[in-house]
């Protein structure tokens, strides 16, 4: 009840407000503002559009508002010159604000964030140009400089960040997403004379998620196919007692449950030196696409339209299956049995095919 009294009260405050009518003059501008404070995945979905933005305007100042979580994944990116952490949430709403009036922002890129708090901050931010898409649901609509633009679930996740661009005229296109990770954190643990398979086996809802007994059985079918095949078991901390599982299935030497050892930044250092990824649709996935890592990921909420990675260099297999539940409860579903369709055999038979393309 407290959050909706506090999003009526922003209804109202900002009710009477409207965004600007005059074009956007690049020339009056110094300071961007790029939010990306979500997931690691729609952070790297963002990494292209903030590429473009600092080659084409070098002089100008790109402050990024990231989540604190995933931070330390991208403050190595040379294309950004200034980080502020905020986790979306209203109890770190007015901190923000004060930081975010300090820096003067002229124009704010909204690429990928939470309602009813990020439009709200802007603007209370003193920042007059405020683009975001899609937008044609969000209830301060008002307040963006754009036109309200529809989600597209036919068009990637990438190309709707790359739109926004046009608005300061940038209409190039790139689809390469970026990560730069420190030399010192480099973690060696790999022999790469063996076909090193990592296995993401969680992502971050129910709705994304295989059973352990797939994974098991494709552990086995790796190691018997493979003699000079290793298995890393991937995840956070939270997922240790599912990989414990799986290793404790199966107790072959070649099994290495890596779970929960590593920060994130550790993480995308193993992710790098691994001969191929499978995984489930989440965050690994899009780290191991901007390190080159080919990868076979599978989902039936996921749709490989929107988040499969473009990369003509490496593979990347998106296992797709259809939605079994109208309309598909994605983030809420608390089981998952659509995703019994992805089969096993179809799993091997991509990864085969990408170790034999190597």
């Amino acid at each position: 009840m407290k959050v909706d009294l506090i999003r009526f009260f922003f209804r109202i405050l900002l009710k009477s407000k409207r965004k600007k009518k005059t074009d956007i003059n690049i020339d009056n501008i110094q300071n961007i503002l790029v939010v990306s404070n979500t997931a690691i995945g729609d952070t790297l979905f963002s990494t292209p559009a903030i590429r473009l933005i600092k080659d084409s305007y070098p002089s100008k100042k790109i402050i990024a508002l990231m989540n604190p979580k995933n931070i330390s994944l991208f403050a190595h990116n040379p294309s950004i010159d200034e980080y502020l952490e905020y986790n979306g949430k209203w109890s770190a709403f007015w901190s923000i604000r004060r930081k975010l009036i300090k820096k003067k922002i002229d124009i704010a890129f909204v690429f990928h964030s939470n309602e009813p708090q990020i439009t709200p901050l802007l603007v209370l931010s003193k920042i007059g140009i405020i683009l975001k898409s899609p937008n044609s649901m969000n209830e301060f609509r008002h307040l963006h400089f754009n036109a309200p633009i529809e989600a597209n679930r036919s068009q990637h996740f990438i190309n709707t960040r790359l739109e926004l661009l046009n608005y300061i005229n940038i209409f190039e296109k790139s689809y390469k997403m970026e990560l730069f990770l420190p030399r010192e954190e480099d973690i060696d643990i790999f022999d790469q004379n063996y076909i090193n398979v990592g296995f993401q086996i969680k992502g971050s809802t129910k709705s994304r998620n295989w059973k352990n007994e797939y994974w098991i059985d494709l552990a086995y079918k790796i190691l018997r196919k493979y003699r000079d095949s290793r298995i890393y078991l991937l995840g956070s901390i939270k997922d240790s007692r599912e990989c414990r599982l799986i290793k404790e299935q199966v107790p072959d030497e070649r099994v290495a449950d890596l779970s929960g050892n590593y920060d994130i930044v550790g993480a995308a250092n193993i992710i790098k030196e691994l001969s191929v990824l499978v995984t489930v649709d989440t965050g690994p996935l899009h780290i191991a696409a901007a390190l080159k890592v080919p990868t076979v990921a599978f989902s039936v909420a996921g749709k490989s339209k929107q988040s499969n990675p473009v990369d003509e260099s490496v593979r990347h297999v998106f296992i797709e299956k259809p939605e079994t539940c109208i309309p598909c409860l994605d983030k809420k579903c608390k089981n998952a049995f659509c995703m019994d369709q992805i089969k096993v055999n179809d799993v091997m038979n991509e990864l085969t095919k990408i170790l034999l393309s190597k």
